[in-house]
């Protein structure tokens, strides 16, 4: 029997309140790992920690807004501080609103750089001293499919998934040599919270009703359901774990076999 173990090492996971956020920190911490929450929702984040932990398991929460100024610092050193250092950082954190091109206002494109693009980069910076420390680690970030294929109402958070892909890459030979992996995960329709806010805007726009939009986005998965955060959360544990210890560079996607784009 294969097991994952990942007593002894330290996590990160922002967007941590609810959806593939609070399934990376859960299944980390199932796998033996102290995990360090962080998203702006205090209330999810505190009763998922109360949760993780009365599992058995060892978390804690910062409530903080990453795009406020030294935020990312003050989560590092946090996580530092309880745990002793800092093995893993999965970057879940972001916003998108699903809206026509057109429509895309500049404070969508604001918050979306600041909060997916600009936060991650500066945590995966931060985070690097204390990985080689260490002996390595694990950097994963979470985009999305649009850099790969485009849809009419894909909003703000097309924009920095393309920046994540490019820096992943650059990032991943660059701290290879410290045995710092550094990957992507792309998940496709994931059923979540925010795709329930998703599926009610583009509802609004297109006049079809929320039950319509949620069946159309269905029918192109081939799998035949939706995306769920485990999904998601058991690629990052395995990204995490000494299983992949050869993979870095990579962006995986996890979409139930729906993106159209030709992978090589």
């Amino acid at each position: 029997m294969i097991n994952i173990d990942l007593n002894g090492k330290c996590a990160i996971v922002t967007g941590a309140s609810q959806g593939i956020g609070l399934g990376c920190a859960q299944w980390l911490s199932r796998a033996g790992a102290s995990v360090l929450l962080t998203a702006r929702n205090e209330e999810n984040l505190r009763n998922n920690v109360t949760e993780i932990n009365k599992n058995g398991g060892k978390s804690i929460a910062v409530p903080i807004d990453l795009t406020e100024s030294n935020a990312c610092e003050i989560v590092v050193n946090k996580c530092i501080e309880e745990f002793g250092g800092i093995d893993f950082l999965v970057n879940v954190a972001g916003v998108s609103r699903r809206t026509d091109p057109l429509d895309t206002t500049d404070e969508e494109i604001d918050i979306a750089f600041d909060l997916k693009l600009r936060s991650a980069i500066r945590l995966a910076r931060l985070v690097v001293p204390s990985m080689k420390q260490r002996g390595g680690g694990s950097i994963i970030f979470t985009s999305g499919l649009s850099q790969l294929h485009s849809a009419s109402l894909q909003g703000s958070g097309c924009i920095p998934n393309a920046g994540i892909a490019a820096y992943k890459h650059l990032l991943a030979k660059r701290l290879a040599p410290d045995n710092i992996r550094v990957n992507l995960i792309n998940p496709g329709s994931t059923k979540t919270p925010r795709m329930d806010m998703q599926n009610k805007r583009i509802s609004d726009y297109t006049g079809k009703s929320v039950e319509e939009v949620e069946s159309e986005r269905l029918s192109r998965i081939p799998i035949g359901r939706f995306i769920t955060p485990d999904d998601c959360a058991k690629t990052v544990l395995f990204l995490c774990s000494d299983l992949s210890s050869c993979i870095t560079g990579e962006s995986i996607i996890i979409d139930g076999g729906g993106c159209s784009a030709t992978r090589y």
